[in-house]
């Protein structure tokens, strides 16, 4: 036995002798053309290597330096160069007729694409041939039409390619599923760069690009991680084809995953995504983001298995799992959203009062979500912010060449406004506010068609509280319906209302009623205080048009009418008493009802008759409210115990005064006793007493027009 096995490695020492003396022999520069002339034939361009690779026998590989595939300074739309790299094999798998890499490196890879110049490389190659070639003059032709006519392919139109190619192929399908010839133990990548360039001049440029794989067989868990730098300039397609965006979009990519293939299986386990926004739309504060996901993918049918797969920011964490389709793409499984509101508005620009106390900063959404055929489905919706909870259904229609349709239904509870409005002062906020109202203004993009039911158990802010809140809208492309808008306002009293909006022409209207509205607590609730009590109604039939508040209010038009019964001033009973003939007698301070029809054309409002009735106390008149000047003229005749008060009002909104008609001053100094039958002995001072008595009516009329308005 040590006999047979000396004599056995003494024969495999001679055999390794004898192969290495034959590598030694073996002009290196021959091989080097035999691959050149090899992959010029395969893709029309050599692999050229700057110097002669090195052979080695045991183990069995090949190192090289500089080597170079296409010339992008050509014209070449792919080249592809290396600084240098090695290859091993394993020896012994080779004797079993496997070939198993033990570790392939490149040094410095640099890839360079550049899409749009296929075409014009093809043609030019063509002609070339076709000069030379008589058999091939019909064929180079055609194939430079077919090249210079064929739209580049998007990858969603490269899956749909790959699965019909898949379906149509049985046989191509089953040798797909059978184990690869070859096994790789490590594959390593060091310090690569890609560089990309379409055919609209946009770039795409990764650099410090590191990748290693280690353990890639079949059947077994391999082990990936890649990381580089990216910066993309694209095209500002608002400022034209040409017109570079401002700032580029960069950051780091870092990629950390667990593979396992068994054809068709992929396996993905603990696979970690992490990106670190630079510059661009995304800001620094939203990095870094990462993406773990864990499934199962088949590559014959292009779909996979969502185990678990979650996208986590420093400010939110959102989290799906189901089964998924790449062709066509698709999407069946759950949803779950977890993060902070105020976070994620301050991510916006936008900054929000803190939580309240025993409330916590939160955003929770749970869903049931179905993705596919231009649609998107959320269904079972359990939503909190904050404190405030929402249940509901959302479906988002996105056919192409349509404009997005929302069809909605939320039932929400009660929504404390304190804990958002007002909303913190924030430059930063108004400044993208502006700039979104002006990109609103230029884009011509169709709003969308809504199909819209809520539910709000109540709304406060303040003392103001509306309840029981029930708003059905419908439209399509900016033209809105809201068909039912009912509450009850928590100071008492009810709201019907329906409206319509007309957002591309800036049109709007409502139709409603306000009844049994408890006058002194809504009032109260405004922050007004308490000067009226009584029960309203008001009914209003009103358009406008503008995009701005001053616009609506100048344009309103329509009808309505305000009614109060059992109307109660809080005022009459301390009015001036120093009106003759009212002096010592009690006013009625509540009357049984005041009527105030009206009607608005251009922001004029015409309010006539304007009447108030009760036992003790009746007047009536008219007023004009000019909303574009901001004025009011009115005119009313109070009558109370025997007297007839005309009354005048009228001034700027921010100074209105009020006064008694001239008249009405004449004919009470007409009727001053003893002022008349004076013989001039006290001419003097009986005048003076008439001018006071004069100032004094007027004042007592003037505090009894402020007791009827509350003022």
């Amino acid at each position: 036995m040590k006999r047979f096995l000396l004599w056995t490695t003494g024969v495999l020492l001679v055999i390794a002798a004898a192969l290495a003396i034959v590598l030694s022999q073996i002009d290196t520069a021959f091989v080097v053309r035999q691959i050149a002339d090899a992959t010029a034939k395969a893709t029309g361009k050599p692999l050229v290597f700057e110097n002669a690779p090195q052979i080695s026998f045991f183990p069995p590989g090949v190192r090289f330096g500089q080597a170079r595939w296409g010339q992008s300074d050509q014209g070449d739309s792919l080249a592809i160069s290396v600084k240098g790299g090695m290859a091993e094999l394993e020896f012994m798998p080779l004797l079993s007729g496997t070939m198993v890499v033990r570790e392939v490196r490149l040094d410095n890879p640099v890839v360079r694409m550049r899409q749009g110049e296929v075409a014009s490389a093809a043609a030019a190659k063509a002609a070339k041939v076709t000069s030379g070639e008589n058999q091939s003059d019909a064929a180079a032709p055609a194939a430079t039409d077919t090249s210079e006519t064929t739209p580049t392919a998007t990858p969603e139109d490269a899956l749909k390619d790959a699965a019909k190619a898949v379906a149509a192929s049985p046989n191509q399908a089953a040798a797909s599923t059978q184990t690869p010839a070859i096994e790789l133990k490590r594959l390593v990548v060091r310090q690569g760069s890609l560089h990309f360039t379409d055919d609209q001049g946009q770039t795409l440029d990764l650099s410090d690009l590191n990748l290693s794989v280690e353990n890639l067989r079949p059947g077994q868990e391999a082990v990936a991680q890649c990381d580089f730098t990216f910066t993309a300039n694209l095209v500002d397609k608002e400022k034209g084809s040409k017109a570079r965006a401002s700032t580029p979009l960069s950051g780091n990519l870092a990629l950390s995953a667990k593979l396992r293939y068994a054809p068709p299986q992929l396996a993905l386990r603990q696979t970690s995504l992490t990106l670190s926004p630079l510059t661009g739309p995304l800001p620094k504060e939203a990095g870094p983001l990462q993406l773990n996901i864990e499934g199962n993918a088949d590559l014959n049918t292009l779909s996979m298995h969502v185990a678990k797969c979650w996208l986590t920011t420093p400010q939110a964490r959102l989290g799906l799992q189901g089964e998924a389709s790449f062709s066509p793409v698709a999407f069946t499984g759950n949803l779950e959203l977890d993060g902070s509101l105020r976070k994620l508005a301050a991510l916006a620009g936008q900054t929000l009062k803190p939580a309240p106390k025993g409330i916590s900063d939160g955003i929770k959404i749970k869903s049931r979500l179905a993705y596919g055929n231009n649609s998107l489905n959320l269904s079972d919706i359990s939503a909190r912010v904050d404190d405030v909870d929402l249940r509901g259904q959302l479906r988002l229609g996105m056919e192409p060449k349509a404009p997005l349709s929302i069809t909605a239904e939320a039932q929400v509870s009660a929504i404390n406004l304190d804990n958002y409005l007002p909303l913190p002062e924030n430059g930063k906020s108004q400044t993208a506010s502006e700039s979104k109202d002006k990109k609103t203004a230029e884009d011509a993009s169709p709003l969308p068609d809504i199909n819209v039911r809520a539910a709000v158990a109540g709304i406060r802010q303040g003392k103001l509280q509306i309840k029981d809140v029930q708003v059905i809208a419908q439209g399509l492309r900016g033209n809105y319906k809201i068909s039912t808008f009912n509450c009850v306002l928590g100071s008492g009293g009810t709201v019907r209302a329906s409206g319509a909006a007309n957002i591309p022409v800036s049109a709007y209207a409502v139709n409603g009623t306000a009844s049994d509205v408890n006058l002194g607590a809504l009032l109260e609730s405004l922050g007004k205080g308490h000067p009226v009590n009584g029960s309203a109604r008001l009914d209003v039939d009103l358009t406008m048009s503008g995009k701005n508040a001053t616009a609506l209010q100048n344009s309103l038009a329509g009808k309505g009418e305000l009614e109060v019964r059992q109307m109660h001033l809080e005022s009459m009973p301390t009015l001036p008493a120093n009106i003759p003939g009212i002096t010592g007698k009690p006013l009625p301070d509540t009357f049984d009802l005041v009527r105030v029809p009206f009607t608005a054309r251009n922001g004029e409002i015409n309010a006539n008759p304007i009447t108030v009735s009760s036992s003790g106390l009746n007047a009536r008149g008219q007023a004009r409210i000019s909303l574009p000047r901001q004025n009011v003229d009115a005119t009313a005749n109070v009558e109370t115990l025997g007297m007839t008060v005309p009354v005048i009002v009228k001034g700027p909104f921010s100074n209105i005064s009020y006064s008694v008609d001239p008249r009405f001053a004449l004919d009470m100094a007409k009727k001053l006793p003893g002022l008349l039958q004076d013989t001039g002995k006290n001419a003097g001072d009986s005048a003076k007493g008439a001018g006071t008595l004069l100032q004094n009516g007027a004042r007592g009329a003037e505090g009894l027009v402020r007791g009827l308005f509350g003022k």
